[in-house]
């Protein structure tokens, strides 16, 4: 098994529903709020580890070995960062010119 899969693995987050429930009956469904806001977190955070691994399991069935899947997963992992980066600054230069061309 590859060595980033199992460490992927290792980080996903359960949520304790029996504790979440016991505390939810003892401050009267107060507590549900809380629950909820944390089963959505894990669920989001578990679905961007399993997004993760199987970007890795993409490039092992290509024949990668596991350094080789990494890099590629972790190069793909920079260009999305960069790209959003640069997204954003165009975004931010398109909302000044319009500010400053509407302020004229």
């Amino acid at each position: 098994m590859n060595e980033q899969i199992f460490v992927l693995a290792t980080q996903k987050k359960t949520t304790n529903h029996i504790l979440h429930l016991i505390l939810s009956v003892l401050t009267g469904g107060l507590w549900v709020i809380v629950w909820v806001i944390v089963a959505a977190s894990n669920s989001r955070h578990n679905s961007r580890i399993q997004g993760k691994m199987n970007h890795v399991l993409s490039y092992k069935l290509q024949g990668m070995d596991d350094v080789q899947a990494y890099q590629h997963a972790q190069e793909d992992q920079q260009r999305n960062a960069s790209n959003k980066r640069k997204a954003i600054f165009v975004i931010a230069v398109v909302i000044l010119v319009w500010l400053y061309v509407v302020s004229q």
